[in-house]
């Protein structure tokens, strides 16, 4: 059997530029080789990764979605081909009602690489059109540390290592008085919470433009369960709608609850 980087190189796809994209899906999709799975891309290029797709799941049905019309020679009749945008809802509750009306097993955004426009699909197609364990890939997320991109911007350089600034170590100071003296008080509490708050705001300073604050929108979905903490966090919540959040360079995995 061929492996998918194998089978990456007869086709016109960008992904053979990013080898470490190939092994993640390799290590990630081995499992579902051989099922009948439902496949949508967001974002086809020429075809070539919908064409790799179907050579790589021998059972699948492969859909895929762009901007731009796109034509493929697909013998197999698995290929699914339709034009539009991503962030258009009724188009994606159109796919997946004609081609995956159980749910999508692999949904792949490769699309606009815009964090408003992700945002939008992610979230209709997960909670609407993915099945549980089902698995949502984000490519090339990275896009929000670039100047010259739409929603893009500079990634300003801080010290990792540096030292307890004093306005943290203030707030550590009324930490230690809330738990030890005031957290059965609330109006003392909440005094105590937002003043703490406002010192340690901005002592971290995170990039947050386009795709790169989409991502970490994702991260705090995962955290849910600490959120919503019975003791520590804010009551009556819910559990993280994701089962697992794996991240790495350019590449994001979401595996649903």
């Amino acid at each position: 059997m061929e492996t998918i980087q194998q089978i990456s190189n007869k086709y016109d796809t960008d992904k053979t530029i990013h080898t470490h994209y190939l092994k993640n899906y390799a290590d990630l999709f081995e499992p579902l080789i051989e099922k009948e799975v439902k496949l949508l891309e967001l974002g086809i290029f020429h075809g070539g990764s919908l064409l790799m797709w179907r050579d790589y799941f021998s059972k699948g049905q492969i859909v895929g979605l762009d901007i731009n019309p796109i034509k493929i020679e697909d013998e197999s009749g698995r290929i699914h081909v339709y034009q539009g945008r991503q962030e258009d809802k009724k188009l994606l509750d159109e796919i997946a009602r004609e081609i995956a009306p159980a749910g999508f097993d692999i949904i792949i955004d490769d699309c606009s690489h815009i964090g408003a426009f992700s945002r939008v699909s992610f979230w209709h197609l997960f909670e609407n059109h993915l099945k549980s364990g089902g698995i949502y890939v984000i490519e090339d997320w990275g896009t929000g540390y670039w100047e010259n991109w739409i929603d893009g911007a500079k990634f300003r350089q801080y010290d990792f290592g540096r030292s307890i600034k004093l306005s943290e170590r203030i707030a550590y100071k009324f930490a230690q008085l809330q738990t030890k003296y005031f957290r059965s008080i609330p109006v003392i509490n909440n005094l105590i919470s937002a003043l703490k708050s406002s010192l340690l705001e901005k002592n971290c300073y995170s990039h947050n433009m386009g795709m790169v604050g989409f991502v970490k929108e994702l991260v705090d979905e995962c955290g849910m369960g600490d959120i919503y903490h019975s003791e520590f966090g804010t009551a009556g919540g819910r559990a993280s709608l994701f089962r697992e959040l794996k991240i790495s360079h350019g590449h994001v995995f979401v595996i649903k609850a």
